[in-house]
């Protein structure tokens, strides 16, 4: 059930995971309305967090803040419950996610949140700051649909902003930043998203997924260019990992892509994200 316009909310969360007699669990989990933290109990060596708010989605003007710890040898997946949905905005004002996250030496973090869906006239902003160790792990995916389709809500939000800010060992790795908005011309237009209706980024950075970095990048350069295809990606080489952009013409296609290249992470998961919902 949505909530009613113009009654913002502010929340944070608090969340440190850390390896405890050979499983990683949560020592610290905090988290203040509208956001909550879902620690389901599951048989296997990683930590499994949902963030989830109150009222299912973010409406004009929300603060969301959270904080992430990863400490040494762990290993962690911070996912959401479902798609994050951003309401409309008839007062003009705009949404807002914060993530920063730390990951130390030996350890994985994988971020793999459920889509963004922004209703028509909605306005939503993102900021993902990650700080890695020299040694640290990282599984990093951020997606976004066209909107409701169905209700005839495709690419008709009013503003979305999404920023990601990559460092290693106090070095800058990665700056990544989109922002789409019709006050640029019609988003459907075919110079801008066209007939795709999903975009999505992935990112590997670390020794654990070396391998899977390098055999990312093989089979994206190898492919022939096919005008026209449902389905296009590219990928390029980061300092110690790869990013991999992908667009679709509907959701269920770059989700199969981004499942299919996460299989590998039941190695180190015991199980890997989406294994039961795509």
């Amino acid at each position: 059930m949505a909530l009613a316009a113009g009654r913002t909310r502010s929340g944070r969360g608090d969340l440190e995971l850390s390896l405890v007699d050979g499983r990683t669990v949560a020592t610290r989990a905090e988290a203040s309305n509208p956001l909550k933290w879902l620690l389901p109990r599951r048989p296997t060596p990683a930590a499994w967090v949902y963030a989830s708010t109150y009222g299912g989605g973010l409406v004009a003007g929300d603060h969301i803040e959270m904080q992430v710890g990863v400490r040494t040898g762990a290993s962690a997946v911070v996912g959401t419950q479902s798609s994050t949905k951003v309401y409309r905005s008839p007062s003009g004002a705009t949404a807002t996610q914060i993530l920063n996250a730390h990951v130390d030496n030996d350890a994985l973090l994988v971020v793999a949140p459920d889509p963004v869906t922004c209703f028509a006239g909605a306005r939503y902003e993102q900021r993902q700051i990650i700080h890695l160790m020299p040694q640290a792990n990282l599984v990093y995916i951020d997606w976004l649909t066209s909107g409701r389709r169905a209700r005839g809500e495709r690419w008709d939000f009013a503003h979305y902003q999404s920023r990601l800010e990559i460092y290693q060992d106090s070095q800058r790795l990665l700056t990544d930043a989109m922002t789409l908005s019709p006050d640029d011309g019609p988003l459907d237009s075919p110079q801008r998203m066209g007939d795709f209706n999903c975009y999505a980024v992935l990112i590997f950075s670390g020794e654990r997924v070396a391998a899977q970095s390098d055999a990312l990048l093989q089979t994206v350069s190898a492919q022939p260019v096919s005008p026209g295809k449902p389905v296009v990606d590219a990928a390029s080489p980061l300092t110690s990992g790869v990013i991999w952009r992908i667009a679709g013409q509907t959701t269920e296609q770059v989700s199969r892509m981004l499942a299919a290249k996460l299989e590998f992470l039941s190695e180190f998961l015991g199980d890997a994200p989406w294994a039961r919902k795509w």
